[in-house]
């Protein structure tokens, strides 16, 4: 399977230099979204790259854990509308917040403490495809398949931390059971 984009006008200059990952949901254990890296944007069975985070899905919390099974952190619903936002706290402080900023959950904005803001596009139904920006710059591309389950997706090189792609992958699960 390969998970490299196909280059077109308009393709981010950083994206030889990017950093592939793909998410899967429902593999083992149950209940679960897995975040792979993968050297050149392709893998196989027999290669499926090197796991680097793993969500485990619970009724009020998903926990983060890293790929020694150490917690990263948790992710919990916020404020009065159940479904619209969402914070990953570690050691009790607010990592990032996450909100969905349109009726049809297309488009998501995610604050980090650091200041720096994302806004995504994810897939809806035609539109296959994943997009992060932070101040109008793709950061991220990506796109679904060959199945619901899975998104692969390249990162600008230095964009690549343990919150973005725990967003990432979480925003997946959320599309996944929309």
């Amino acid at each position: 399977m390969v998970l490299t984009p196909r280059a077109r006008p308009g393709t981010p200059c950083w994206l030889p230099e990017a950093h592939w990952y793909y998410s899967e949901i429902g593999r083992q254990p149950a209940n679960t979204v897995s975040v792979f890296s993968t050297a050149d944007g392709e893998v196989s069975v027999t290669d499926p790259g090197t796991l680097v985070l793993r969500l485990e899905l619970r009724v009020r919390t998903t926990r983060i854990l890293n790929a020694g099974g150490h917690e990263e952190g948790v992710i919990r619903r916020d404020g009065w509308v159940p479904g619209l936002r969402f914070v990953m706290c570690r050691k009790e402080s607010v990592t990032w917040a996450l909100s969905v900023r349109s009726m049809l959950r297309k488009c998501h904005r995610l604050e980090i403490a650091n200041g720096e803001v994302w806004a995504f596009e994810t897939p809806f139904y035609w539109w296959p495809h994943l997009t992060g920006t932070v101040s109008g710059r793709s950061c991220l591309i990506g796109r679904v398949g060959p199945s619901k389950s899975l998104w692969g997706w390249a990162l600008e090189p230095g964009r690549d931390s343990v919150d973005v792609l725990a967003a990432v992958a979480f925003m997946h699960w959320k599309w996944w059971r929309w």
